[in-house]
């Protein structure tokens, strides 16, 4: 089926498996930036940077509150939090000419890195903001695995293929 993908059409946040959506805000997702090793020498003209397969930079979350909020407060300490994100994308499959709805799914594991408490001004929102540094992500669309990132277990997996079980192996992790 060929669908073109339109929006967002809904998303929720949940803390910790409350199941409570909590909260009104936008979350700026992470950008996944491989590691690399640059390798130059004999039989190399010049330098080839490749990238670390299953290592990578410093993972951070966003989350952008309307306003200040308990909420906001619970990421800010040192203990590891879980969050899980859902979401609604609409497409338009052409084929049918109708809209379709396809899920995602993201969850969490990290440390609040800190909170901008923003700025309180009369009939606007705050501005706050908090800064996750991510230990774990594993992301599900439509319900089929698509990422999955255990920075202190070594998985790391991309569509099923799993970056790093030999490296478990070796380490006798697994």
């Amino acid at each position: 089926m060929k669908n073109i993908p339109i929006k967002l059409a809904g998303m929720t946040l949940f803390l910790d498996d409350n199941k409570d959506s909590f909260a009104t805000g936008d979350i700026t997702l992470p950008s996944l930036t491989p590691m690399t090793t640059t390798v130059s020498g004999m039989g190399i003209l010049g330098e080839i940077d490749l990238p670390d397969a299953g290592h990578y930079g410093a993972i951070q979350v966003g989350i952008a509150w309307r306003t200040i909020n308990k909420d906001a407060f619970a990421l800010v300490s040192s203990s590891v939090k879980k969050l899980e994100v859902r979401g609604a994308f609409k497409e338009y499959d052409v084929t049918g000419t109708k809209f379709v709805t396809k899920s995602i799914k993201i969850v969490i594991k990290g440390v609040g890195k800190g909170i901008d408490l923003g700025t309180l001004a009369q009939n606007a929102e705050t501005g706050t903001s908090n800064t996750v540094e991510v230990l774990y992500i594993k992301i599900w669309i439509d319900g089929d695995e698509v990422f999955e990132l255990d920075k202190l277990a070594y998985i790391s997996k991309t569509n099923g293929v799993d970056d790093q079980e030999d490296v478990r192996k070796a380490l006798g992790l697994a």
